[in-house]
């Protein structure tokens, strides 16, 4: 791609929207937006007042849409069934197993005008820099730049780099990065640093992290450790020292959720939309049929507007067939 080497790359998916910073031809940061029933960050709207949950710090509000945000601080004299004008600082997250934590929100002025959130796209063209906007037709620039593969790994949590791995667990509290290799001990903490700051940036990871380094015993290591993660740490946040025991926590202000969570809180909805990207990339004539296994199959049911999308943009009808005997990422598209 010599003709785009720094900016962002959008693409327009059905059902999921894509975004890739570059920088000098290298993919630095992705991100996702799926159709969500949630309100966005950003949101300015108004919220029935509805549980106090810590007194006097705390409290549930309900919107119009139903959706609960956790309100904090809450404001003096706010009584059970008041109005009150909120802004959305933090998306709702799905969690594996289908666990979910409310939105988080603040009270704003009452004279604050209402307003939606920004989308992936609004959020982009604030940065300023250059955008490409990705057609289906064209080459697949976010494949020519590894965009498969940063999702490979934000779905199984595992990175791997020359001499060791990364080990991202998700957890209703934290994020847990564990470091392991072959390596000596200061070579793989080194190395491991900074993959671990680019993996922050590169999957929008935010709140509280905590980063599992072998046990260095001397400071002076402990320290170096620290200077390579704070030279390839581009993002806004604070840590820790490397503790004696390997541990160094960082902390991040977290607006949504990161990749990692949007790709393992569904992995059946994960491998739908990958196969829908598939299917409107691929070449040909007369109807397509997608062979795909039975949760998918399910999926993709109950979305009809993604199959009539499907269609529409490729011209081609599209048909679904269950077999048992593919794996759930493993959906095939075939000619009919």
């Amino acid at each position: 791609m010599p003709d785009f080497q720094n900016g962002w790359l959008y693409e327009a998916g059905i059902g999921e929207n894509r975004a890739a910073r570059i920088i000098d031809g290298e993919l630095v940061a992705a991100r996702i937006e799926r159709e969500r029933a949630g309100a966005r960050r950003g949101s300015v709207v108004d919220a029935q007042f509805t549980e106090q949950w810590v007194a006097g710090q705390s409290g549930i509000v309900s919107l119009e849409s139903g959706e609960q945000c956790l309100l904090q601080p809450l404001p003096k004299g706010l009584t059970e069934g008041a109005t009150i004008r909120i802004e959305i600082v933090r998306e709702a997250l799905d969690e594996k197993g289908g666990q979910s934590k409310r939105a988080k929100a603040r009270p704003v002025d009452a004279g604050s005008a209402l307003t939606q959130g920004p989308n992936l796209l609004d959020i982009i063209e604030a940065s300023g820099e250059p955008i490409r906007k990705v057609q289906a037709h064209e080459l697949d620039m976010l494949a020519s730049l590894d965009w498969n593969e940063a999702m490979e790994q934000a779905e199984t949590g595992r990175i791997e780099f020359d001499g060791g791995s990364l080990l991202v667990s998700l957890t209703p509290a934290l994020t847990v990065i564990d470091v392991d290799g072959p390596l000596v001990p200061l070579e793989l903490a080194k190395r491991a640093a900074k993959q671990v700051a680019l993996a922050l940036t590169r999957f929008d990871i935010g709140g509280s992290t905590g980063v599992d380094f072998p046990t260095l015993q001397a400071k002076a290591e402990r320290t170096e450790v620290c200077a390579i993660f704070d030279q390839h740490m581009t993002g806004n946040c604070e840590r820790t020292a490397i503790n004696g025991f390997g541990f160094m926590q960082v902390v991040s202000h977290k607006t949504g959720p990161s990749v990692l969570e949007i790709m393992q809180a569904d992995k059946v909805l994960s491998a739908t939309l990958m196969l829908l990207r598939q299917a409107e990339r691929t070449p040909g004539t007369g109807a397509m049929r997608l062979d795909v296994h039975p949760a998918v199959a399910a999926k993709l049911k109950h979305r009809q507007t993604w199959l009539d999308t499907l269609s529409q943009r490729t011209g081609r009808g599209v048909s679904i067939a269950t077999k048992g005997d593919i794996t759930i990422a493993g959906g095939q598209i075939a000619s009919v």
